[in-house]
């Protein structure tokens, strides 16, 4: 779109002509092209893609045409689509996301899923902790799909900010306790604060999901841009091997055990070349663990279930 392009166009030119400079300009985005540009004139001109496909011969407004047009700029400089329109769907919700936090991924639908199976067992006697909760996309849908409460923690209070607008725009607020904290630390203090009490934990069944960075050094630094430049990378990267945090979630897990329930559950999301080494992990600090793994949609290992320690 420059000064001899047309500044009155129609939903299906202005769709082809982006979805033609997206495929040229952008590496690797032949196949996504066209849903892209569906996504972001959807969001432009507020309407669902479906609509988009029922008015292809309506004309374009100059003033949303011109902000298509930035947009597009935008996504030519590999900035992905969930912030440039910053929402990003997950469990068929809406998401805010923002320079602070993850873009939730399809294969964390595995990790929630499983999560809700486990749950089922003991219905009521559940309560969910969700640690590294980014966007809150895992805690939120957990508390949405069970009506269970949920403790979600992050390190980064600007990450928390977008959290709790998520959960009050899906009208979980009062299932969901956000607290910031590293790794186990807020889960620590709250169990630690009824043991003192002297009380009687009110849950029978913890469900610990975690997941937090597992990119590996190597990975992180030659990843797209899309991820390597705007994507926070604390939320990514996590040493050598991918690892630290989960090492040292394991080794808080078995220092802090007896705060918890007896019936303790934990989920980790992981890379599926990490199965082994987080297996080993595992074994190295809760020796009586049980231990599973679930598959994602691609049939690919993503979620370890830890039990039984």
């Amino acid at each position: 779109m420059n000064a001899n392009v047309a500044l009155i166009m129609t939903i299906v030119e202005t769709l082809k002509w982006a979805s033609e400079k997206l495929k040229n300009e952008l590496k690797d985005a032949s196949d996504s092209s066209m849903l892209e540009a569906q996504i972001l004139l959807s969001a432009v001109l507020n309407v669902s893609k479906t609509w988009l496909f029922t008015h292809f011969d309506q004309e374009i407004k100059e003033a949303n045409l011109e902000q298509f047009r930035q947009m597009i700029k935008r996504r030519l400089d590999h900035e992905p689509v969930a912030y440039i329109i910053g929402e990003k769907e997950f469990y068929k919700r809406k998401f805010l996301v923002n320079q602070h936090t993850l873009i939730p991924r399809p294969a964390t639908e595995t990790l929630v899923e499983t999560a809700i199976k486990l749950a089922a067992r003991k219905a009521q006697q559940t309560l969910f902790a969700d640690i590294g909760t980014g966007s809150g996309a895992i805690a939120i849908t957990l508390a949405a799909e069970t009506g269970l409460p949920v403790i979600a923690s992050d390190i980064s209070p600007d990450v928390l900010t977008a959290a709790r607008k998520n959960a009050e725009n899906h009208r979980v607020t009062e299932l969901v306790d956000f607290r910031q904290g590293d790794l186990l630390e807020p889960l620590e203090k709250i169990f630690a604060a009824i043991k003192k009490a002297g009380s009687n934990p009110t849950y029978d069944q913890l469900i610990i999901c975690a997941n937090l960075p597992y990119l590996t050094t190597k990975q992180w630094s030659n990843t797209e841009p899309e991820v390597k430049i705007y994507e926070p990378k604390l939320a990514l990267e996590a040493g050598e091997d991918g690892l630290d945090l989960y090492w040292r979630l394991i080794r808080e897990i078995k220092k802090r055990r007896e705060l918890f329930p007896q019936q303790l559950i934990l989920l980790l999301e992981i890379d599926p070349d990490q199965t082994e080494k987080v297996f080993q992990i595992i074994k190295h600090d809760l020796p009586l663990a049980e231990i599973s793994v679930f598959k994602d949609l691609s049939g690919l290992e993503r979620v370890v279930v830890v039990f039984g320690f």
